[in-house]
């Protein structure tokens, strides 16, 4: 498998951990706990699941030489997921997911603006497919709400993440950006949960450390994916968490999808096989135009 193909299978598995990252969270918020619990809980666990590494690594392994983006890396995180729980809060689910979905085709302009990546039109039309896809999906009701403009940040947001990460991989492995943004969680938000304290259940802990665990792997896939492929390539594969989440909203929370998930669904696995195909065609170029 080619690294292309190999970084974008990455994403994908990325995008199925967030999505089962997302499940287990709402099921320890139904517990009752408050939302500023979930990020801090996060950190603490994700540092807790990072220990053998950073005992083996020390100090040193926490050291970065791209201090400024991966400050912006953090800050565009918590600013991403406080935007999208108010989003949540805000709007009907189906508005939120459509609107902060958005994000394959924001990170399509800041790849070109901060990583030079060529603007390739099949790779823009494969985003735009796939957004149309989501929008069939959640079908948004159109109805104003300060929800919007707060999925929209989240959705920019999200697509800065993924470009600051993508900066991030030449110089810093995924173990270290991770624990940054697991640091910058638990100073941000530990203060937070000390106003709003609530003891968890034993369940809300469960789910919160499966939750913490999941997002752990899918951290660690995204970064590592984006060692492999180009953001416009990889952006696109998110798109995979709107069937995954109608899937496990099914199962779990027994949330009938509607009328346009096989439709939704069809335009989105039709843009990332294009783009899968077309990551294949541009590799077997390079190899026969390689030395002999």
């Amino acid at each position: 498998m080619s690294p292309r193909l190999l970084g974008m299978a990455m994403m994908v598995g990325a995008s199925l951990c967030f999505s089962g990252m997302g499940v287990c969270f709402r099921l320890a918020m139904e517990e009752g706990l408050p939302i500023a619990f979930v990020p801090f809980a996060r950190s603490v666990f994700t540092l807790a699941l990072m220990a053998p590494w950073l005992l083996r690594q020390g100090v040193a392994g926490m050291v970065t030489r791209r201090p400024w983006v991966m400050v912006a890396r953090c800050a565009a995180g918590l600013v991403t997921f406080q935007s999208w729980m108010y989003a949540l809060l805000l709007l009907p689910l189906a508005d939120a997911v459509s609107i902060a979905q958005s994000r394959p085709l924001w990170a399509i302009p800041l790849a070109a603006l901060f990583l030079s990546e060529r603007v390739r039109r099949d790779r823009v039309l494969a985003a735009l497919v796939g957004f149309c896809g989501v929008v069939i999906i959640a079908q948004p009701s159109g109805e104003w709400s300060w929800g919007m403009p707060a999925a929209l940040l989240a959705g920019v947001g999200g697509a800065t993440v993924f470009i600051t990460i993508k900066l991030l991989s030449t110089t810093e492995p995924p173990m270290r950006v991770i624990g940054w943004y697991a640091v910058a969680s638990l100073l941000v938000w530990g203060p937070v949960c000390a106003l709003v304290w609530v003891t968890p259940s034993w369940w809300a802990l469960a789910m919160l450390l499966l939750g913490s665990g999941l997002a752990l792997m899918g951290d660690w896939l995204a970064a590592n994916a984006a060692r492999r492929a180009e953001a416009g390539l990889l952006s696109p594969m998110e798109y995979i968490q709107i069937p995954a989440g109608a899937m496990l909203g099914f199962l779990i929370f027994a949330e009938w999808p509607n009328w346009g998930l096989p439709i939704g669904v069809g335009l989105m696995l039709a843009a990332t096989i294009y783009l899968a195909r077309s990551a294949g065609r541009s590799a077997s170029r390079a190899r026969s135009s390689g030395p002999a």
